[in-house]
């Protein structure tokens, strides 16, 4: 069949199948066509985004740019309706939300279904924090110990292996985003939140070891999210209580903070989550964390290191932007300034006025609509080239 003749009838295709794709009023009912439909992008054809882009209304999109906690073992009112009329791109679970492996395998499943249903018809990024060690969100998957054991034993093949193991576990319950592995360099004993989490104290160990690991979760179809950019390991200070600071040279940086984050680009991780800490040989303006830095997130990670993913920030529920920006106005600056998703884990009524408010940005002009559109372009692509796989 020539080319042309297939591409016509693959957007004839695209026109007259499910509703629900194209944002109409009364999307089927049925999870497993609904989903086929975007099998369709996986010809490869980049104009296929582009058309559900450009017919996404407003709401759609911003919403897309949000990864939302909430508080129950099933689908509550407050994420049904994060879902139903905010259009909410993703959901990060915590322990609060696992009682066994068959309920959060469910609970992935009636998710996806609300999503694929509600006027939008995209999936969801179902994410959680399981590195190993004492921060395993699901307790139910197979034990592994601490990247710092991982570390100390040097063996890239294993860890590949423990990441592929944790990956498959997760794919079975419906996880699709492992916010993992960290790549902080724990180059300071005073560090009140790295320590066991990070693969050692020597940049070239963190690099190999999160390759090795980021190699195995994206092997098994899992996305990796590497953090927490640009480095949170020599800092005394937690970013959950208030805002690091790390005074180091942009030489220093490059030689340890930076170097397991422009290793991990090179073998093409997929997400990268930013810090909450503010680098003065970096960011110009005082203060300013690396989430709500355009001169981090845009000029250096976007520019300088070439990363082509989707860059999330850390909960913006964290000390260190409520007490000095504000959750709300810190998802607007964080977007502005490059990030593509914005993370709030924990409260409703934070969520809503934060996509309100980010909606209400681009509206009056101080986000353009083109910033809001290369976000949500990338996270419609890795949405096609993963979840396909995990659903």
């Amino acid at each position: 069949m020539p080319k042309t003749i297939f591409l016509t009838i693959l957007v004839i295709l695209m026109v007259l199948s499910c509703s629900a794709f194209i944002g109409a009023e009364s999307p089927p009912k049925t999870f497993p066509k609904t989903f086929n439909l975007i099998k369709l992008f996986n010809s490869g054809a980049d104009y296929l985004i582009d058309y559900k882009l450009e017919n996404m209304t407003l709401a759609e999109q911003v919403g897309q740019l949000f990864l939302v906690g909430f508080h129950s073992q099933t689908i509550d009112s407050q994420i049904k309706d994060l879902l139903e009329n905010y259009y909410v791109g993703g959901v990060i679970y915590f322990t609060r939300n696992i009682e066994n492996l068959e309920q959060t395998q469910k609970l992935s499943k009636n998710l996806q279904e609300l999503a694929l249903n509600n006027g939008a018809g995209i999936p969801l990024f179902i994410a959680v924090d399981q590195e190993g060690g004492k921060v395993r969100r699901i307790k139910d998957l197979s034990y592994f110990p601490a990247n710092q054991i991982l570390g100390a034993a040097g063996n890239q093949e294993r860890t590949r292996k423990t990441a592929a193991v944790t990956a498959r576990e997760l794919k079975g319950v419906g996880v699709n985003l492992n916010l993992a592995p960290v790549l902080d360099v724990n180059n300071n004993p005073n560090n009140p939140v790295i320590g066991e989490r990070s693969f050692g104290a020597e940049p070239e160990l963190v690099a190999k070891m999160g390759a090795a690991y980021i190699k195995g979760l994206q092997s098994e179809g899992i996305i990796a999210a590497a953090k927490h950019f640009p480095g949170h390991g020599d800092t005394v200070t937690d970013s959950h209580t208030a805002l690091p600071v790390i005074n180091h040279s942009r030489a220093r940086l490059d030689a340890v903070e930076l170097y397991p984050f422009k290793k991990a680009i090179e073998v093409g991780v997929e997400v990268i989550m930013a810090a909450h800490i503010y680098f003065p040989a970096i960011e110009t303006e005082a203060g300013i964390p690396a989430t709500l830095s355009k001169a981090v997130l845009t000029d250096l990670l976007r520019e300088e290191l070439d990363f082509r993913g989707l860059i999330i920030t850390d909960d913006m529920e964290m000390g260190a932007i409520t007490k000095n920006f504000g959750t709300v106005q810190g998802a607007v600056r964080s977007i502005k300034a490059g990030s593509d998703i914005v993370l709030i884990s924990h409260s409703y009524d934070l969520q809503k006025e934060a996509l309100a408010a980010v909606t209400a940005a681009v509206k009056n002009g101080e986000i353009t609509k083109k910033r809001i559109k290369e976000s949500v372009k990338r996270i419609l692509k890795l949405k096609v080239k993963r979840l396909s796989e995990s659903i």
